[in-house]
């Protein structure tokens, strides 16, 4: 292949990087913000290169509607190349244009400080915007700028409970990628639902699969941004097998700040730890962007429910009962959100049915409070790690207290379900929604025994989750009384109607 990486910039002379990512899907969008947030890093005295400004431009693209062009965003770039400054710059932006309340979250706490130091050096430089900070803080493993508008940015390394205290978020940011989890990103999705445009960006160096055992999440984000999947940035700066290791040329192509930061004596450093396969693995990967990534298995994959066991379980004749219990949940990635009913069915079944699948919206509580008055179930139930959760706030606002399952009860929900699936005991009509999540799901193992639904690569599998609440909140909260006992010996009728305060029912 050619390899062109001669680079001309009037602001940096020595830049002979290649601008260009390897790989690179964006879509049209307006670059009105883009240009005004390369204008504020000039005149904070960090002006981008052409790299840098291409991304920011991307990023902070609006489409005609004047929403997000892409409300996710992936760039992946070899160590030390500048990725922090175009993450500082889009958070000033934010925090000082956009009145946007973000969180930075980082593997290490040391990454994550970096940052904090470097945006508020950038914002200290203009004595205007720092008459705009309310108030600067920083502890071991958090630190915050706040403006006098009430908006915020916090910088934290990554957790359960990274988005504490926060109800909205507007952008959150995972750097370092390479070891983000599905649990971690969950973790912050329920604030994002409530921003009106959020936007959620990755950055990582690439992944070694061999050191870094989380890195299926950012190789599924990766793919996405090679599907070209709509309404996503996706960038990709690294080079590829047939170019040498030992070539200068490679070493522009692949670090766009080459000449700058990136320059021939630090790499000529670096290649000296070469002398073994891990090192010049570690070189490919770090340096030239040559990413070891995991992929999912091929082979053959586990079935939890016979197919042919679930079809056997559906029908549209059922007779139901009148009570019923209803779940909802949300998809990982906040694209899909499923309202599922359970009722008893008069051959002492239970019967499942998802009755609502679709993106989220603003009337999702509508829709819950109107089925709530509808049918008046015996619970509404959500999982406190579900981005389903976010809905939570507003459903208690409105006089409604949701069922919120704990880890263990999770447990038992899909242990449950499981056992009347496998035992016949379900019914359902058929529906493809739910044979698709049911293809699509695959165990999770918990600690301390147990286990849980989880996702196969990218499949949504909301539907079946939804499903296996509504059927354990049935069993739980639709509890037929027992008769009462019979007495112990006959009462002596007085012929009197004296209230017996014994027998009455509380």
């Amino acid at each position: 292949m050619t390899v062109t990486t001669s680079t001309v910039c009037e602001h940096f002379p020595t830049l002979t990087g290649r601008q260009a990512p390897h790989l690179q899907w964006r879509e049209a969008g307006s670059s009105t913000h883009g240009e005004k947030a390369s204008t504020l890093a000039t005149r904070m005295g960090s002006r981008p290169m052409p790299w840098q400004d291409t991304a920011l431009d991307a990023i902070l693209a609006k489409n005609e509607n004047g929403e997000w062009t892409h409300p996710d965003c992936c760039i992946i770039c070899p160590r030390q190349n500048g990725k922090s400054l175009i993450l500082s710059l889009r958070i000033l932006y934010g925090l000082l244009v956009l009145g946007e309340t973000i969180v930075f979250t980082a593997q290490r706490w040391t990454t994550a400080e970096d940052i904090y130091k470097r945006t508020y050096e950038l914002l200290s430089k203009r004595p205007s915007l720092v008459a705009r900070v309310k108030n600067t803080t920083r502890s071991q493993g958090r630190g915050v700028i706040e403006m006098k508008s009430g908006n915020k940015v916090v910088f934290t390394t990554r957790s359960q409970d990274a988005g504490r205290g926060l109800t909205k978020l507007d952008l959150v940011i995972f750097d370092e990628a390479y070891n983000l989890t599905e649990g971690e990103m969950t973790a912050l999705g329920p604030a994002q639902l409530a921003a009106d445009d959020p936007q959620t960006i990755y950055t990582s160096s690439a992944v070694n699969q061999e050191d870094q055992a989380n890195g299926q999440v950012l190789a599924s984000i990766r793919q996405r941004g090679m599907d070209r999947e709509p309404e996503m940035y996706f960038a990709e700066f690294m080079a590829p097998d047939e170019l040498d290791r030992l070539d200068e040329e490679t070493w522009k192509y692949a670090n766009p700040s080459y000449g700058v930061i990136q320059t021939a004596k630090k790499i000529r450093k670096l290649m000296r730890g070469m002398n073994t396969v891990k090192g010049r693995k570690n070189f490919d990967v770090d340096m030239l962007g040559r990413g070891d990534w995991p992929v999912e298995a091929t082979g053959e994959v586990e079935v939890i429910i016979d197919p042919d066991v679930w079809g056997a379980m559906a029908s549209t004749t059922t007779t139901l009962g009148k009570r019923v219990a209803l779940a909802v949940d949300m998809s990982p990635d906040r694209k899909w959100i499923s309202i599922a009913a359970a009722a008893r069915t008069a051959d002492g079944r239970t019967h499942v049915e998802v009755g609502y699948h679709a993106a989220p919206n603003s009337g999702a509580v509508k829709l819950l409070l109107s089925l709530v008055e509808r049918w008046d179930p015996c619970a509404l139930v959500m999982d406190r790690q579900s981005p389903a959760y976010s809905l939570h706030p507003d459903l208690v606002t409105a006089g409604i207290e949701p069922e919120v399952t704990s880890a263990a009860q999770i447990v038992q929900a899909c242990g449950g379900f499981y056992d009347d699936a496998v035992a016949g005991l379900l019914a359902h009509t058929g529906d493809p929604l739910l044979t698709a999540a049911l293809e699509g799901a695959s165990k999770r193992e918990l600690t301390g025994g147990g286990w849980a639904w989880d996702r196969k690569a990218n499949m949504t599998i909301s539907p079946l989750v939804a499903a296996t609440l509504a059927h354990w909140a049935l069993k739980v909260f639709d509890v037929q009384k027992p008769p009462p006992a019979a007495p112990a010996f006959e009462a002596t009728s007085s012929g009197s109607d004296e209230f017996d305060v014994l027998s009455a029912a509380f």
